[in-house]
């Protein structure tokens, strides 16, 4: 029986949030394969994972310290924040 043309999807294809969390997934642990296989210490000792998760963590580091800096500076500016709040209060009553 021939296949129905009218039933294949046609189009580009998506990539969603889930697509993006299965690279990163196979991404690191062929990274920890790739660290563990050539040592010859394989999974036991954990070389591997301790080598892939510092590599992965220098990796997304940048993104972890600017989010930090951000913190810092809201902070900072919270009690201007709180003038601004509180005279704009008074001049709505």
């Amino acid at each position: 029986m021939p296949k129905d043309l009218s039933n294949i999807q046609v189009g580009t294809p998506t990539y969603g949030f889930f697509e993006y969390v299965h690279y990163l997934d196979t991404l690191f642990y062929d990274l920890w394969i790739t660290c563990a296989e050539p040592s010859g210490l394989g999974f036991g000792l954990g070389v591997g994972l301790i080598l892939s998760s510092l590599i992965t963590k220098a990796a997304f580091s940048p993104v972890m310290i600017y989010s930090q800096s951000v913190g810092v500076k809201m902070r900072l500016l919270q009690p201007d924040t709180d003038d601004i709040m509180s005279s704009m209060k008074r001049y709505q009553q």
